[in-house]
């Protein structure tokens, strides 16, 4: 089991999991050369710079260069693969109200249409998705088609089409209802709800997208999509000034009206209620976002507890990203005759994972964690998203390299203290019955 399967918000937002720490699963290449520093002339809005040979630092993980120029938007560059192919990832802070849940997942479907279409020209690899903290668009190609990345990048980030509505709305539609047909997409979307209540689920509300047309849509995008409040992550061996062309001129407005139109009346929205014949149980656990490293290592330690040591049923782990918080999320499947065991497992497992906790365990799980860190910067792709999704989170533009730091410094006691804190508080709970 990798970190991507620890690490990641409640499933479906985007049709399938999205990882807060996206690893392995991200198409590495061969492994990066030594990092060059850029060699750009002196810039207007130049804040920082790769730091200089310091066998103590993780490289790959700090920008070579950081723009911040007034107005926006924050570019950050960073030296990973070969000289031939390059990613951009552009972020866009985003949070909905309760009552227009789902529309950032119509800006994601209009945009990817139309970065597909036109990456299928060159070639490129391109996605968008929605984060907890944002709205991600990310194209991967060669370097020699440049300005073409740009103008795919430019399509996606442009205002929605009112003509391309309907069937946006109609496909999140479609992917919400696969959710709630699924033990694990329901039980996903009940928990959450009782994790950060009041908050618009990722996924949309069946209710309110009833309802959403598209000025409310448009709306979001122009309060939005603003220059100043763009993150941009490049990485590639390319040359900072060329890229920064690049991306300066995507068509996203300095400023703009923010339109605020009312809200639209929800029709209500349905419980899921699949079909199924084991028994279901997710718990949920609340971790503060500071401790993500030492639930990192806890969320290890237990699947693996559950792994060296199963039952006849099944159990798994994840740690949730959910904005502002962690969840670490215990979820359980057992037919009748293994039903009591399940519960039982599930009710011993933080006092079962202390008893087998020990300094050794937590060196080596803190080491290969940091190993897949590693492997996530071997490719432009990785290293973009590695380094975007920590910098969207409000950790800075060298967010991921922090992580990386803080991994090696978790000690025992550190996993000890948690698993005491989560035992000993609040806990959330949905089941399924046959």
């Amino acid at each position: 089991m990798q970190v991507d399967s620890l690490l990641r918000r409640p499933r479906g937002a985007s049709g399938k999991p999205f990882a807060l720490l996206l690893l392995l699963a991200l198409g590495a290449g061969p492994q990066a050369g030594s990092i060059e520093a850029a060699k750009a002339p002196p810039t207007a809005g130049i804040v920082s710079a790769a730091p200089g040979s310091d066998p103590g630092r993780e490289a790959a993980l700090y920008p070579d260069t950081v723009f911040r120029p007034e107005g926006g938007p924050q570019v950050a560059f960073f030296s990973a693969g070969s000289t031939e192919v390059v990613s951009l990832r552009v972020s866009v802070p985003l949070e909905e109200s309760f009552d227009e849940a789902g529309a950032a997942q119509i800006l994601r479907v209009q945009a990817r249409n139309r970065m597909v279409s036109l990456g299928e020209r060159i070639g490129a690899r391109v996605d968008v998705t929605r984060t907890p903290h944002a709205l991600v668009y990310q194209v991967y190609g060669s370097v020699q088609d440049l300005d073409f990345l740009g103008w795919i990048l430019a399509e996606g980030l442009s205002s929605p089409q009112p003509s391309l509505f309907d069937e946006a709305r109609r496909s999140v539609s479609r992917e919400l209802d696969r959710r709630l047909e699924t033990p694990e997409g329901t039980l996903s979307l009940r928990l959450r709800a009782q994790l950060v209540p009041g908050t618009a689920p990722l996924e949309g509300r069946a209710g309110t997208l009833e309802r959403l047309d598209h000025g409310h849509v448009s709306a979001l995008w122009a309060r939005t999509h603003l220059r100043s409040r763009l993150q941009i992550v490049v990485a590639g061996r390319v040359d900072p000034l060329l890229a920064l062309a690049t991306v300066a001129e995507l068509g996203i407005p300095d400023e703009g009206p923010r339109p605020q139109l009312p809200a639209p009346e929800a029709t209500g929205d349905p419980r899921g209620s699949p079909e199924v014949i084991r028994h279901w149980l997710a718990r949920g656990y609340t971790v503060a976002a500071e401790h993500t490293p030492r639930a990192l290592v806890a969320a290890r330690h237990l699947s693996l507890l559950v792994r060296e040591s199963p039952g006849d049923y099944e159990v798994f782990l994840e740690l949730w990203d959910l904005g502002r918080s962690r969840a670490l999320v215990v979820t359980g499947a057992a037919y009748d005759r293994s039903r009591t065991a399940m519960i039982r497992r599930l009710d011993g497992l933080l006092d079962e994972s202390e008893g087998l906790l020990g300094p050794e365990r937590v060196r080596a799980i803190s080491a290969e964690l940091r190993t897949e860190l590693r492997m996530a910067t071997h490719s432009p792709w990785g290293l973009a998203n590695l380094v975007g999704q920590r910098w969207e989170a409000g950790e800075g533009v060298e967010g991921a390299a922090r992580l990386l730091d803080a991994l090696e410094g978790v000690e025992e006691a550190d996993v000890r203290r948690l698993l005491a804190s989560l035992r000993e508080g609040a806990r959330a709970q949905e089941e399924l019955r046959p």
